[in-house]
């Protein structure tokens, strides 16, 4: 059962690595026009955007982690 549950931890944290991670590069090209044009309200709107998206990217990749973990654990007989 961990090691299913390791797998579904490996997809679900590289599609949310993906999403996350196209994100933020939309929202750092917005970022770069928002400094050009000097628009101050966009360019803290895509500053924080981007700032979190990469948070929760790598959280995303944390989740893979722990995902990869999760699925190479082979049962050892521990005899204490």
């Amino acid at each position: 059962m961990h090691r299913l549950l390791g797998y579904f931890l490996i997809v679900y944290g590289v599609a949310m690595s993906t999403y996350f991670g196209i994100w933020s590069f939309i929202d750092y090209f917005a970022l770069e026009q928002a400094v050009a044009a000097k628009v101050e309200h966009a360019e803290v709107r895509h500053r924080l955007n981007v700032g979190f998206e990469g948070v929760w990217f790598l959280l995303s990749n944390l989740v893979v982690i722990e995902g990869v973990k999760m699925a190479s654990k082979s049962k050892v007989n521990k005899q204490e």
